[in-house]
């Protein structure tokens, strides 16, 4: 068995990791401990299992780790935070380097680019036509990238932590694509900041087993370079912020994380299994052991819901297996995904709940440390995070971030019937940020489901139809205003137009027609008469300039993009 005291866990790891890179070295007196040390295996989860080692080596293997454990806190010591006002400066200049890694992936700025289909194109030529220069650009920008991660990151991590009004931070998923960013632009028009893992992060920390890691990796970066615009405004207070999240790293080597993650999938997934579950070890034995029973609980459960799938849609294990295998085609490595085919049915899914699992930990995890309210971008995430929740008798809502009135709406913003939101340029969220008027959209909002929120327990249907109802009041507020506008200047228009233009006409029919002249009693010269019109013209176009740019001004408000945005 492995302890289940993270800080115990983590020196007697510490220790085993250091006698087989040869780190740690044993007198000869003790060689029988340090033998049975390098003989331990790990579990399931990642740490030592101690069942075949002595209570001295034990106890002598983690004296060693507490050792190891001071220097690298002294190490950390040395490169602590240190607070900046400049962070804006350093997001700016990561974003600078995306940008950098991306041309010389595609040969291409990320302006030239279209849509995410043209990337494979525009690599698979570089690769094939220019292979030094591709990998000699790639390799530099690498570096640099890299290095700035060794000088930034934990700065970057802990001004995370200073932000202040309503933030948010995303997750519950490995990768940054359109329903990510979609979701930012959309919360975007609500919140103050929203934290970002940082996608990119991960690929130069860690062995992903990816397959084709290039072209995943431009496909990263064209997704989380289209918040640059946010990035490049150095706002007083940041609209997006990206951080790294350090979760592959802490995954391989912090004994907190493997024991949170184990224990967080025996608190969801052993009441679907008959008997005690107390380690990974014994879910799988479980779901080898007695698989039918384990596959017959599991899909009635709703626990496993494959990549690209949506959940409440049932599916026997069979196909559930077969959809699983089938999204990861292309996009895990081949040799990981032959040793995913070779797995027994029961295995294969349980690591699918497990995949699920890791991310909904890691944005727990950000929450708490960040002091964030967690939030996620499409329902199978939202449908993890509630199971987790339940099981765990967490809540769902920081209570210290923001009122359960502001997460239902954040919640709600996020449904399909509300995508259009998300068809608003990013550089015209800049421009509503500045100005605040998502503060003013939140305030207006708050307007429409206040009731909702007085009345008890919200309830997730009825908040999205009030904030489809506000949004609609909203942009019919803004066509109301822009007929006021049209009504307030039809009357000059209308004078305009009578004592102008319709003067001009008659003045140039008495000279057309001299006869009818004394009629009239109008006698004016022709250069007269073109001075009329003229000027006729020139009101008539002052009326015209006013009432466009009070339109123009209209149009830019939230409300105005709203209106402009909203399907009619």
């Amino acid at each position: 068995m492995a302890f289940h005291n993270p800080e115990t866990a983590q020196r007697l790891l510490d220790a085993w990791k250091a006698a087989r890179e040869g780190r740690l070295k044993f007198p000869p007196s003790l060689q029988s401990h340090a033998d049975e040390l390098l003989a331990a295996p790990l579990t399931a989860a990642g740490l030592v299992d101690t069942k075949g080692m002595s209570r001295e080596t034990v106890l002598l293997a983690t004296s060693f780790g507490a050792a190891l454990s001071i220097q690298r806190d002294e190490a950390l010591k040395d490169k602590g935070y240190q607070p900046t006002t400049a962070m804006n400066e350093v997001q700016v200049e990561l974003f600078a380097l995306f940008s950098s890694l991306f041309s010389a992936l595609t040969g291409r700025s990320i302006d030239l680019v279209r849509d995410a289909n043209e990337i494979k194109q525009h690599i698979l030529w570089r690769v094939g036509y220019q292979p030094d220069v591709f990998a000699n650009s790639v390799n530099q920008v690498t570096e640099e990238l890299s290095e700035f991660y060794n000088r930034n990151s934990i700065n970057i991590y802990q001004q995370a932590k200073s932000f202040g009004g309503m933030r948010l931070v995303t997750g519950g998923q490995r990768q940054f694509g359109p329903s990510a960013l979609n979701a930012v632009r959309i919360t975007g028009l609500y919140a103050d900041t929203q934290l970002i893992p940082d996608p990119i992060y991960p690929f130069l920390s860690s062995d992903l087993n990816l397959n084709a890691v290039h072209l995943q990796l431009a496909i990263q970066l064209f997704h989380i370079l289209q918040l640059r615009p946010l990035v490049d405004a150095k706002l007083p207070v940041p609209a997006v912020f990206i951080f790294p999240s350090f979760e592959e790293a802490l995954e391989r080597n912090d004994a907190h994380t493997k024991l949170g993650l184990e224990q967080l999938a025996i608190g969801l997934i052993s009441p679907i299994c008959r008997g005690q579950i107390q380690s990974l070890e014994e879910l799988f034995e479980y779901s080898n052991k007695q698989e039918t029973a384990f596959l017959d609980s599991l899909m009635s459960s709703g626990l496993f819901v494959p990549p690209g799938g949506e959940p409440g849609i049932q599916l026997s294990a069979g196909e559930a297996a077969s959809q699983y295998i089938q999204q990861l085609e292309g996009v895990r490595s081949p040799l990981v995904l032959d040793q995913m085919k070779r797995m027994p049915t029961g295995s294969l899914l349980l690591n699918g709940v497990l995949e699920r699992l890791r991310p909904q930990y890691h944005l727990f995890e950000n929450s708490n440390e960040l002091g964030a309210q967690a939030l996620l971008s499409q329902p199978v995430h939202w449908h993890y995070f509630k199971k987790i929740a339940q099981a765990n008798a967490i809540d769902l809502r920081s209570k210290n971030v923001i009122s359960d009135q502001a997460f239902q709406t954040l919640h709600a913003i996020q449904d399909d019937s509300l995508s259009w939101l998300a068809n608003i340029p990013v550089t015209t969220l800049v421009q509503l940020i500045s100005n605040n008027e998502h503060r003013w959209l939140r305030e207006e909002l708050n307007k429409y489901t206040s009731q909702l929120a007085s009345t008890g327990p919200i309830d997730t249907n009825e908040m999205i139809k009030e904030v489809s109802h506000g949004l609609a009041s909203l942009v019919q507020r803004q066509r109301k205003s822009l007929k006021d506008i049209e009504s307030k200047y039809a009357p000059k228009k209308a004078a305009v137009l009578a004592g102008g233009i319709i003067g001009a006409g008659l003045v140039a029919s008495a000279v057309m027609l001299p006869l009818l002249s004394p009629l009239l009693a109008v006698s004016v010269p022709a250069v007269a008469l073109a001075g009329t019109a003229t000027g006729a013209l020139i009101g008539f176009g002052k009326e015209k300039i006013g009432e466009v740019v009070e339109k123009r001004h209209a149009g830019q408000s939230m409300l105005g993009v709203l209106a402009t945005t909203r399907p009619s």
